[in-house]
């Protein structure tokens, strides 16, 4: 993860003025990410789309870098939210394939009910300056979700656990990208990946009592 101070927010809004000029900035940028892209994104756009003065823009944000990464990790935090929901009824015993099954119906929904979520994991994909926050969100999910596997087979240690979660979200989250903009296939190709994960996870969850 990037230790660089221009990655960083320069403040928090405070005030009711200041906390609107942020969101409208927030919500600028996302438009016009699913509208033009990452490359073409400048911050002389995203104040103009935002009605705000580009010296308001840049009391908050040194560059556009800060400020989709500022919407990465909320979006990202949403993510953690509903795979760690639908997988809290997780229990030894229990059926697994169900919970696993709507944690990844849910992420996938979520870029469905929010064209923004797409345009910054393209925006993620698609810029080497922004492949580190890519991995992290990666990582962090994956830790969010191994205690769950744990509980359905105690055997399983820290480290596999966190592994095997690790694969999953990496290829869901791969796999939901390949059809980001091919909306069409998103139907067969989550099937497709619910199917995958579940064969994955056989070996690890399908524990019988002795």
């Amino acid at each position: 993860m990037t230790n660089d101070d221009s990655a960083v927010p320069r403040r928090k809004p405070r005030q009711a003025r200041a906390q609107a000029a942020v969101e409208a900035i927030r919500l600028a940028t996302s438009a016009l990410l699913d509208e033009i892209g990452f490359d073409s994104l400048t911050t002389s756009a995203i104040a103009e789309r935002a009605g705000v003065n580009i010296a308001t823009l840049y009391r908050y944000y040194p560059n556009k870098f800060t400020i989709v990464r500022e919407l990465a990790e909320g979006l990202e935090s949403e993510r953690s939210a509903v795979s760690v929901n639908a997988l809290r009824s997780l229990r030894a015993g229990a059926d697994w394939r169900e919970p696993v099954r709507q944690a990844i119906v849910g992420v996938a929904d979520l870029r469905v009910k929010q064209p923004a979520t797409r345009a910054i994991r393209r925006a993620l994909t698609s810029s080497p300056s922004l492949w580190d926050l890519d991995h992290d969100v990666v990582v962090r999910t994956a830790d969010a979700i191994a205690p769950f596997l744990r509980e359905v087979n105690p055997a399983l240690g820290e480290r596999q656990s966190t592994d095997i979660a690790l694969v999953v979200v990496h290829t869901v989250t791969s796999l939901l990208d390949l059809v980001n903009d091919a909306p069409e296939l998103a139907p067969r190709v989550h099937a497709e990946t619910a199917l995958m994960i579940e064969r994955y996870l056989a070996p690890y969850l399908d524990v019988t009592a002795d």
